[in-house]
């Protein structure tokens, strides 16, 4: 029974340093938690020596990530199935030595690991949410030169589109529009006037 739940948990590691590898490119925490998984991969090789059980090559490769984001989402989801998979592996196990290991490798997951990706996720969502501010501080400022230029009327046109083809036509977009589109109308009504 110990072998089966070794390989068991070594095939775990192999799968988490994988995806690991595969996201390291966006730097930490992935990187970090490679070198824990290393470590993990060889703390239970240890004991598949120990009891002359044949080493498995790792058998996982992924493809990088699309985002930062998504490779945090899916580091997490593992982590969490990787607590529940010792959770699993100590009850089935006898071997003082080797339950041991599984809760120190179950506890590094569940009080390093998934911290440290939560943390890295939530600074990467405030990260974007302040990069969102800006550019929208910045298309603030552009529309009220835009603004100003059509009050006095040195807008051109191509200056127009280039400004209109910059925005996200969206919500933001439609509510710039809309702007223009009273100031357009609150001019001819008084060009009317006079």
């Amino acid at each position: 029974m110990s072998i089966d739940n070794l390989l068991k948990a070594l095939d775990d590691e192999y799968k988490a340093y994988s995806f690991y590898f595969s996201a390291s490119e966006f730097g930490a925490p992935f990187t970090n938690l490679l070198e824990a998984e290393a470590n993990h991969i060889n703390a239970i090789i240890f004991h598949l020596n120990e009891l002359g059980a044949q080493i498995l090559a790792n058998p996982y490769s992924f493809a990088t990530p699309k985002s930062f984001e998504e490779a945090a989402v899916i580091a997490l989801q593992n982590e969490q199935a990787n607590v529940e998979l010792y959770n699993t592996l100590v009850t089935n196990e006898n071997d003082a030595q080797i339950i041991d290991t599984f809760y120190r490798l179950q506890a590094a997951s569940y009080n390093n690991h998934i911290p440290s990706l939560q943390n890295a996720l939530n600074l990467n969502q405030n990260n974007n949410l302040l990069e969102q501010l800006n550019q929208g501080k910045t298309l603030i400022n552009e529309t009220a030169i835009m603004v100003n230029k059509l009050k006095d009327g040195s807008l051109g046109q191509d200056e127009l589109e280039g400004f209109l083809g910059k925005l996200n036509y969206s919500l933001v977009g439609g509510a710039i529009m809309g702007t223009f589109g009273v100031i357009i109308v609150n001019e001819l009504l008084n060009k009317n006037k006079e």
